[in-house]
């Protein structure tokens, strides 16, 4: 099973560097995107951002993180916007 897929059934964030910012989010749903590319549906709940958007659903690509970890501190699947049915992936391989 990936740590991606571990962090999903376990409720554990992620922790990770993605374009040059420290990230923790959330994982709600890891697959292939309709892009092609191994992705996560996540909500960032603390860190860092170009954007500065904390508290909503994104894509992120699994080949931009790097210095992945768990967390250890579980989090409870709220994000009243999240599709289980994700129609930004093509492939799920595990999800909330």
């Amino acid at each position: 099973m990936s740590i991606l897929c571990e962090a999903i059934r376990r409720r554990l964030p992620v922790e990770f560097d993605y374009d040059g910012f420290h990230r923790i989010v959330a994982p709600y749903c890891h697959g292939t995107s309709t892009a092609g590319n191994e992705s996560i549906r996540g909500v960032q709940v603390r860190g860092a951002s170009r954007s500065g958007g904390l508290g909503f659903g994104k894509l992120w690509l699994v080949s931009k993180m790097k210095n992945l970890r768990l967390t250890d501190v579980s989090f409870v699947p709220s994000d009243p916007n999240y599709n289980p049915d994700d129609t930004g992936m093509r492939e799920i391989h595990c999800r909330v």
